[in-house]
């Protein structure tokens, strides 16, 4: 039989390295302890964390009833389990199963993030009609091309017109299913690691954009620190240099001539890699920024989109340990910054 020291390590390695995200409080609801899971999702210092109230940290447990609901378990000594959601700019939509339990004095919450089965929930509901509706658009589209070019007398310049919108209508069917293929790639788990180039990738992605509206008009100011070791999947990280640089060159301020691109990648704690990629173009207005990691969400027309992109992204480096967050300003510009775990 293990030594009373020795089941107290074990519980302590348990704790901490636990996915789930743990959390203990007092009678009044100050924060005594919480696991390494917690820390390093929302990039957090215990130092600075423990000791807080819950309400320094979550200002709006009370108008979610939440701290009423903590209370009652203090008192009578109940568990319960919550469901919450949670909209924040930074972080994204997300959806949290809470199981609250009475710990000594006060309470034990440990939360485990159900963001991915809500996601997929809804994820089914939108998709055969989103995509049938994507690709039985630029077939309808082509169709309809063909039969003018085909039962009315055109001339070379007419035929050659015709064959520009038939080949912009592919391209867009291409690029829906192109998505949809790398959404469930990443979404069935076949995850292919291998030794990341950062520059080597940026340079392929910059050219593979580079025929862009607007794109001469971009600043790129990079600044990639050589990260010999990396391991990831690399369809995500093209994915998330594809999207990002793609979004920042679409949704530029037409207007201006200094728009810029800043990307930034470095290593960061815990063997983490950390990449921000920031613009200067006409951002996102506050009210929509819950919402950009959604299906099929457009937060603008200023250009078109699959609305498939930063879901799938965001999906990925998730499902990979990793974490995205952004802030962003109307007419001010958008930072993205991204947490990947080495896969070595």
């Amino acid at each position: 039989m293990p030594t009373e020291n020795e089941i107290k390590n074990i519980r302590s390695e348990f704790f901490n390295n636990a996915d789930l995200h743990f959390t203990v409080f007092d009678k009044d609801l100050n924060i005594i302890d919480i696991n390494d899971s917690l820390l390093k999702y929302y990039h957090l210092d215990y130092n600075e964390i423990i000791g807080k109230n819950i309400l320094e940290i979550g200002p709006d447990v009370k108008e979610k009833g939440l701290y009423d609901k903590y209370l009652e378990v203090i008192k009578t000594g109940n568990p319960i389990i919550i469901e919450d959601s949670l909209s924040h700019p930074k972080y994204g939509n997300q959806h949290n199963r809470l199981k609250v339990f009475k710990v000594g004095e006060g309470i034990g919450v440990t939360a485990s993030n159900i963001t991915e089965l809500k996601d997929t929930i809804s994820a089914l509901e939108l998709f055969s009609y989103k995509v049938a509706h994507d690709v039985n658009s630029p077939i309808a589209s082509i169709l309809g091309i063909t039969d003018l070019a085909l039962n009315e007398p055109n001339d070379t310049d007419e035929l050659k017109m015709y064959f520009e919108l038939v080949q912009e209508s592919i391209k867009q069917l291409m690029d829906t299913l192109n998505q949809v293929n790398k959404t469930l790639r990443i979404q069935k788990g076949n995850t292919s690691l291998e030794l990341i180039n950062f520059k080597q990738i940026i340079l392929d992605v910059k050219k593979s954009l580079a025929y862009l509206p607007g794109y001469n008009t971009i600043r790129f100011e990079e600044n990639i620190e050589i990260i010999t070791d990396f391991y990831f999947d690399k369809l995500i990280i093209n994915s998330l240099f594809q999207n990002l640089i793609d979004n920042a060159i679409k949704y530029r301020k037409e207007s201006q001539n200094d728009s810029r691109i800043n990307i930034n990648v470095s290593r960061a704690d815990n063997n983490f890699t950390k990449i921000t990629i920031t613009d200067n173009g006409i951002g996102i207005v506050t009210d929509l920024q819950k919402n950009i990691f959604k299906l099929f969400y457009r937060a603008t027309n200023q250009a078109s989109g699959s609305g498939i992109g930063l879901y799938t992204l965001r999906y990925g480096i998730e499902k990979l340990g990793g974490h995205i967050q952004f802030d962003s300003t109307e007419n001010i510009g958008t930072t993205f910054t991204i947490y990947l775990p080495n896969q070595k």
